[in-house]
């Protein structure tokens, strides 16, 4: 994608005789353009070889025109259902952060409708033919909706898992009646936490927000909350802190996952901000290695079999309840076990394939028979009996909230921006933005090219130039 007009435009992706990888175009009218993909061309290939797990959506909302990116809806074309539904519920926000990667509109904000908002979760429940387990509800500020909870309870209602509510966590420490409502509706918050470092906070969401950050994780904590943290990894500022953000969120009772973006620059404030701060997958998981003092290792962590291999990248620990170290699944199963284990999907979840590889793992452990091989052992044995009890039957939430207690994850998600937008990733995306009409757009699609043009989000809405050069035809091979 050209940069300037944000046309699509052919790119060859090389190694360097240096080890890296860089994607390399020219737009008829902006000239050559090039940004670096990987600093480690070993590791992409590796990555990019790997094996999707596709089930493409049920139906086709647009016939193919223009070509990818430009047919969203999804397209006919699209290669992978939604695993991730986003659900935008508000336009309106209480900051404003140099990094933020969407649109919002303040001025007569826009709130989503409860029938909309019913509306989208029947379009979900149909084409996931009642397979349904996660519903991500952001904004703007999703807190600041004057109905959240009456959407939360709705979206329970469907059977939905993993409710979640993505905050920044000004409105929560205000408002304490709201973390507890939360609380009792088994909702989840995916909170945005950056850094511990004053200059970096300021750097990246605008204010001084530390001490609001910490005092939410504690009312978080304080009510039983299932947290995410999302920190998003920028070079220069704050990366040098991803193992004590992960240290941390291990600490935490209530945290079951990290989240850790990638810079990307799109939307009001990423796409002006200093594009010095680009950092790639590899580079975040090479930090992961080197400030979590061996307990996490570029090897422990795996691509999302349901997600385009360059866009997640994943690693589970299993938890000590009696405080001990974490262990990393890849310390007692093979990186293909662990995949296999994830299956179809975007979070493990008590499947088969999962039951039969922990059970594989339990075997050799067991003929190991040295301290370490037992403790995890007995870690293993926990947690399948508190997932699989074999003296009385539960129910699949329940199998799934003792998994949540016994393990923990750390993901890498890796956004596009006009500079990295490839073709191949947006047609194989899982994570979509979702509409009353049941039209879907691919995130990364709609934070460099759709969202800006939406009066909801826009005081002055940005305006299609000419399309052209999209991709029309999918390469599987």
């Amino acid at each position: 994608m050209c940069r300037a007009c944000r046309n699509a435009i052919a790119a060859d992706v090389v190694a360097t005789a240096t080890g890296e990888v860089w994607m390399r175009k020219r737009c008829d009218d902006h000239g050559a353009q090039e940004v670096r993909l990987s600093t480690s061309a070993a590791w992409y290939e590796e990555t990019r070889a790997m094996t999707q797990h596709r089930v493409a959506p049920r139906t086709g909302k647009r016939p193919v025109a223009l070509g990818c990116p430009f047919d969203c809806g999804p397209c006919e074309a699209h290669g992978q259902k939604v695993r991730l539904p986003v659900v935008t519920i508000t336009s309106a926000c209480n900051l404003d952060c140099p990094i933020c990667y969407v649109h919002n509109k303040n001025h007569d904000p826009y709130h989503m409708s409860p029938d909309d908002f019913g509306r989208i979760l029947g379009h979900l429940r149909d084409d996931h033919g009642g397979e349904l387990d996660i519903v991500n509800i952001t904004g703007g500020e999703p807190t600041l909706h004057p109905q959240l909870c009456e959407f939360i309870a709705a979206a329970k209602r469907e059977g939905i898992h993993r409710v979640t509510v993505c905050s920044n966590g000004v409105r929560l420490v205000k408002d304490e009646a709201l973390v507890a409502q939360l609380a009792a509706l088994d909702a989840r918050v995916a909170l945005s936490f950056d850094s511990f470092e004053a200059d970096a906070d300021v750097a990246l969401q605008g204010v001084h927000l530390v001490a609001t950050k910490l005092r939410c994780l504690d009312l978080l904590e304080q009510h039983g909350v299932s947290t995410t943290l999302i920190p998003v990894m920028t070079k220069g500022v704050n990366d040098h802190e991803v193992g004590r953000l992960i240290a941390y969120g291990l600490a935490k009772s209530n945290v079951r996952h990290l989240e850790i973006h990638t810079i990307t620059f799109t939307g009001q404030g990423g796409r002006t901000f200093d594009r010095s701060g680009r950092i790639s997958m590899i580079e975040v998981l090479e930090g992961i290695e080197a400030t979590t003092d061996g307990l996490l290792r570029v090897e422990d962590f795996v691509p999302s079999p349901c997600a385009h291999p360059l866009c997640y990248q994943i690693a589970y620990l299993l938890v000590d309840p009696d405080g001990g170290a974490p262990v990393p699944f890849t310390r007692f199963m093979s990186r293909d076990d662990l995949y296999r284990a994830l299956s179809d999907r975007l979070y493990m979840e008590p499947t088969p394939a999962l039951e039969a590889v922990m059970h594989e793992a339990i075997d050799r452990l067991w003929a190991e028979d040295d301290p370490a091989s037992a403790r995890t052992l007995r870690l293993l044995k926990g947690m399948l009996t508190a997932m699989f009890p074999s003296d009385r039957a539960i129910t699949r939430h329940e199998a799934m909230a003792a998994g949540e207690r016994a393990v923990k994850a750390v993901y890498v998600h890796s956004h596009m921006d006009e500079d990295t937008f490839d073709t191949e990733r947006a047609m194989d995306c899982c994570d979509s933005n979702c509409y009353a009409d049941g039209t879907t757009i691919p995130v990364c699609n709609s934070n460099v090219l759709y969202r800006d043009k939406e009066a909801r989000f826009n005081d002055a809405p940005a305006v299609w130039n000419e399309r052209r050069g999209g991709h029309r035809l999918r390469v599987l091979s």
